[in-house]
């Protein structure tokens, strides 16, 4: 007889962004992508995430996470097909535009849907600013109408610094806030989580002496209560974070921020550590 997973078997798969190390230490010092990707390795990174380029397929045996843009007007198949050569594990879509209307957002989640499945790679749809799931309402809309067009649930990739700076919303209030709506939680299958507050979009998490800022340790407090309600999903499909801490081009890193990689490093095995104690 087959027995349903348990939450206890669910892996968190941590993933960097070589974002974090775009124009990193500086712009004119930029590491190489072979040294880029044995830091992700030896940082004990599960994997990277990056757009589907040439330099991933130097990345040993580290997993691959992808990311693409798509709009009305994209070709949907091709990124798809880059990221399934290169062996990816999953597709994450950043859909449309903030004024793209919600009818033409839906067929474009359904050309989304298609590509993914004539190549075999899950998709998600992240909610991000400047795409049409810059809100909590918006990205309702897109569920609830890919839902009538297909019968399913959107696959999202959560993103919540976003919808965190949409509501302003105090240290105490992230996870009370940003658990609802519930049907987005419910449909999320990853999440990017970096330090951020009801006004910034990315914290320091780290002073220049190496000590949790107070501003991360607030966060710390949401990432908590999001693992722990993840860790009780009956489900035992692997959970996929992406420890996203922009760095430049766009500078989500600003001047005062002591080092992005560092942070990054830091960010992970605090989310793992806290991974762990749910066990």
């Amino acid at each position: 007889m087959k027995t349903s997973p348990t939450p206890a078997g669910r892996p968190l798969w941590l993933f960097a962004s070589l974002w974090s190390l775009r124009q990193y230490p500086s712009r004119a010092r930029e590491w190489s992508w072979a040294r880029k990707l044995a830091a992700i390795r030896a940082a004990g990174f599960d994997g990277v995430f990056s757009p589907p380029i040439p330099a991933i397929a130097e990345r040993g045996t580290l997993r691959y996470l992808a990311v693409t843009s798509l709009g009305v007007k994209s070709d949907c198949a091709a990124p798809f097909a880059a990221a399934r050569a290169l062996g990816a594990v999953a597709m994450d879509v950043q859909l449309g535009d903030y004024d793209t209307p919600c009818a033409a957002a839906v067929r474009v989640a359904r050309r989304v849907r298609a590509a993914a499945r004539a190549h075999a790679l899950p998709f998600a749809i992240e909610t991000h600013r400047d795409t049409f799931t810059e809100t909590p309402e918006a990205t309702l809309a897109l569920a609830r109408g890919y839902r009538r067009a297909t019968g399913e649930t959107l696959p999202l990739c959560l993103d919540h610094s976003h919808f965190s700076v949409v509501r302003h919303l105090p240290p105490t209030e992230l996870w009370p806030r940003l658990r609802e709506p519930a049907a987005l939680l419910r449909a999320a299958t990853q999440f990017h989580l970096r330090p951020f507050n009801g006004h910034h979009c990315q914290l320091p998490a780290l002073t220049a002496s190496g000590r949790r800022t107070p501003e991360y340790r607030d966060w710390l407090v949401y990432a908590a209560a999001l693992l722990e309600h993840e860790r009780a999903r009956p489900t035992a499909a692997p959970l996929l974070v992406v420890a996203e801490l922009g760095h430049a081009a766009p500078a989500y890193r600003l001047g005062c921020f002591p080092d992005t990689w560092r942070d990054a490093v830091a960010v992970a095995a605090d989310l793992r550590r806290l991974w762990r104690k749910t066990l």
